[in-house]
């Protein structure tokens, strides 16, 4: 992952939600098709880890901005129980060589430890912010 040095008032945000049953993997597919051209365009930057249950994304990008695309996120129907986890001021983006990085985690041996936590904090009421740095490992 690329840094890449604040202009702005920048935040990151993450959030965790329960993946509807209906949402395959061709939705997701179809997600990514369209944010990658409206982010770039916002210039909005992050990622998306999602398992069969949970998806866990990271938004970066000028607060105002990304403020509005979590709500616009809360209000779609592919996903339910939308939380956030963190909301915090930047001085580096994380995620600065992707307008949307998605990546799956497979339910196999080497991701039992990921699939593991992410099943933990889908169903936590209170994630630490070292909990959530774990998940960046998963993106490299």
């Amino acid at each position: 992952m690329v840094t890449q040095d604040i202009v702005k008032d920048e935040i990151q945000l993450i959030y965790v939600s329960e993946r509807c049953a209906s949402t395959d993997d061709a939705a997701i597919n179809k997600i990514k098709l369209r944010a990658e051209p409206n982010n770039h365009r916002r210039n909005i930057t992050g990622a998306l880890l999602y398992t069969e249950h949970y998806f866990l994304q990271y938004l970066e990008g000028e607060a105002v901005v990304v403020d509005a695309l979590y709500a616009s996120i809360c209000r779609d129907p592919r996903h339910t129980n939308v939380r956030l986890l963190l909301r915090k001021s930047i001085t580096q983006r994380d995620f600065s060589r992707w307008s949307l990085g998605i990546k799956k985690l497979l339910d196999n041996s080497e991701n039992q430890d990921f699939i593991a936590v992410l099943n933990m904090i889908g169903q936590a009421s209170k994630v630490s912010e070292s909990q959530l740095e774990w998940f960046k490992l998963a993106l490299k």
